[in-house]
């Protein structure tokens, strides 16, 4: 996974785990995230930190990349969810209020903003009405 910047969090960069291998994988076998690195799963709604061995910041989003909780300090086995998340952004312990994250914050403004991590929709598209 190759790291991206967002201009939104200046001076994070972020991996996007988009496939089921990545996403499983996660951040298992790391012995540590760096405090300007980030794992973004998409699509995801619930985390688990079973086998890892260091605390995180886990922070939730919609499809438009707004923050809908952010679960601070989670520490190894155990779990989150957020059952109207869309994304999770995994930043190291302490990452979500270094970089003054906060509910209803945008992360990305448009998803077709070029340079951001605003692919983080999955192939599957809604159908538009009237389209066929």
């Amino acid at each position: 996974m190759k790291p991206v910047a967002t201009p939104q969090i200046p001076g994070l960069q972020i991996e996007i785990a988009r496939s089921f291998w990545q996403r499983l994988i996660g951040l298992l076998g790391r012995r540590r995230l760096a405090d300007d690195a980030g794992l973004l799963l998409v699509p995801c709604n619930n985390i688990h930190t079973a086998f890892m061995r260091f605390t995180i910041d886990a922070v939730f989003i919609d499809r438009a990349g707004v923050v809908l909780e952010i679960v601070p300090k989670l520490q190894p086995f155990r779990a989150a969810v957020v059952r109207a998340a869309h994304g999770c952004l995994e930043l190291s312990d302490g990452g979500a209020a270094r970089y003054g994250l906060h509910v209803g914050q945008r992360l990305w403004p448009t998803a077709a903003q070029a340079g951001t991590p605003t692919s983080v929709s999955t192939s599957t598209s809604t159908p538009q009405p009237g389209v066929h």
